[in-house]
């Protein structure tokens, strides 16, 4: 399979990542979102995972979550929705938009949490140790992302 041509789609209401080739869905996993999963991401510490099309700029392992896929959060899309909500006094007006949101695995030993959907990060996306790895293979920086309700 050619990484080039992979994309993935991430639905956040069937807490389900999809990989697709040349977008056709080859493969669905369960994943777990930040600890509010309904909302798109506003401002930093709101815990909700950012809605949009996205792409990976950074693919590399991580000594706690296995392997670790950096989404290009914030956009300049994400950027005017966070100017216009501080303007209209929806956030905070100290509120920072934040960063760091990615796709990756969770702590050894901790399947469970996505089994049970715990939605326990800060915004991010998380999968099996397994279904990462899996993932991580076939993807690269520039790959696609598209996260939805």
């Amino acid at each position: 399979m050619r990484t080039s041509r992979v994309s993935l789609r991430v639905e956040k209401s069937r807490y389900r990542l999809t990989a697709l080739y040349r977008g056709k869905a080859v493969k669905a996993y369960l994943v777990v979102l930040g600890a509010n999963p309904v909302d798109d991401k506003r401002f930093e510490g709101d815990n909700c995972t950012p809605e949009g099309p996205f792409r990976l700029t950074t693919v590399r392992p991580h000594r706690s979550w296995s392997r670790f896929m950096l989404l290009s959060y914030p956009t300049p899309v994400s950027w005017q929705r966070f100017r216009r909500a501080k303007r209209d006094g929806v956030i905070p007006q100290d509120a920072t938009i934040g960063g760091a949101i990615g796709i990756h695995g969770v702590l050894e030993r901790a399947d469970g949490a996505i089994d049970r959907r715990q939605n326990w990060t800060t915004g991010c996306i998380s999968l099996k140790r397994h279904d990462i790895e899996e993932i991580y293979a076939v993807c690269r920086t520039g790959t696609p992302v598209t996260i939805v309700h």
